[in-house]
């Protein structure tokens, strides 16, 4: 898979699909890791591929949702009309191996913790300290799973059930092999415009009326805090007062959970549930793709994780929902959620977007 070909296919379906081209562009941004792309400063060799050359390009390390925040910054500024927003996977590599390298420096880093422990650490928490089994984890990826089925642009789309998750190879504490994201390759490219701009160019345009971003410290020891997902709450309350509305406003949800055990702590944490109450969500179906309140329609990162282009994948799979496009549900309003967990949780960065179709 070459990397130029692939961001060059994704910028231009994405361009002809807005009605632009590559003059009508002010600014592009890119989004992706040196350490999943083989190479340093690697956007250098994307950014003219993507339509930027000679244009003011930036590039975002913490994930794609943090790409498009910044993409809309540029808007709301003035200082650019229509920006594109890019990231590729074409590097096969271990992101057990690599991820080391994103935690504490003097402490952390030398014990060699990976992505994976993270997460298995963070899950174990999980498992003592809220009401979840590790049946309710199996039945939130079977979840994702099945909604992966019915995916065309899914990586995984074996609908795996229940009792496949539990009974596939263990890997870290309590979780198996299907209850960790895969590593997938792909690109993708989002197109913003300014609303004045979108009017006169697209026909059924879907607004961001809402965005926020946090950032955190290190922490390791404080296990109730990172429960509690505390730079996603602060981002999701920016995003929900930017776009005037609450959580019981959103329809439909694009999650970046990277395990079952970060869905269902988020269901609580954006607003979704009351503490201890996410695995009923699960159980009584309403964030299942035919629910009252889907989560991950899409499948999922458990189905679907490339880790420079998750962000923007997510993104366009909520525009997707909210269009009719991907599942079943009648939405209005979806929001996304992203984050630069793929190589661990701790020292994590969220953001937070509202998407609503129609919307002024």
């Amino acid at each position: 898979m070459n990397v130029d070909d692939v961001v060059f296919s994704a910028s231009k379906r994405a361009f002809d699909r807005a009605g632009i081209t590559r003059e009508d562009l002010d600014a592009t941004v890119l989004t992706g890791q040196d350490t999943f792309d083989g190479a340093a400063i690697s956007d250098g060799r994307k950014v003219t591929v993507a339509g930027g050359y000679e244009k003011p390009s930036m590039r975002i390390q913490n994930g794609g949702g943090a790409a498009v925040h910044h993409a809309i910054a540029k808007i709301r500024s003035g200082k650019a009309d229509i920006v594109s927003v890019t990231a590729a996977d074409t590097v096969t590599t271990d992101p057990r191996l690599v991820s080391y390298t994103a935690h504490e420096a003097l402490f952390a880093r030398p014990i060699g913790q990976n992505n994976h422990q993270s997460y298995g650490f963070i899950t174990a928490t999980q498992l003592e300290e809220r009401d979840v089994s590790r049946e309710d984890l199996a039945a939130t990826a079977a979840k994702n799973y099945a909604a992966a089925a019915e995916n065309p642009s899914a990586h995984r789309r074996e609908g795996y059930t229940q009792e496949d998750i539990l009974s596939a190879d263990p890997v870290v504490g309590p979780l198996t092999e299907l209850m960790l994201a895969p590593l997938s390759f792909g690109a993708a490219t989002c197109v913003l415009m300014s609303e004045e701009i979108a009017a006169d160019r697209v026909d059924r345009p879907i607004f961001i009326s809402g965005s926020g971003l946090n950032s955190n410290r290190y922490g390791y020891r404080d296990m109730e805090t990172r429960l509690d997902q505390p730079t996603l709450r602060k981002a999701a309350r920016t995003a929900y007062d930017d776009a005037g509305i609450d959580a019981d406003a959103v329809d439909a949800a694009e999650i970046a959970a990277h395990t079952p055990t970060f869905e269902l702590l988020s269901y609580e944490t954006l607003g979704f549930c009351e503490r201890n109450d996410a695995a009923t969500l699960v159980a009584d179906g309403v964030t299942a793709s035919d629910g009252t309140r889907p989560v991950n329609v899409s499948g999922g990162p458990l189905a679907t994780n490339p880790p420079n282009t998750g962000g923007i994948y997510r993104t366009i799979a909520a525009a997707q929902v909210l269009h009719g496009d991907l599942g079943s549900v009648d939405a209005e309003t979806a929001l996304v959620a992203d984050n630069d967990m793929h190589l661990g949780e701790p020292g994590r960065t969220d953001a937070v977007l509202i998407l609503e179709e129609g919307a002024t």
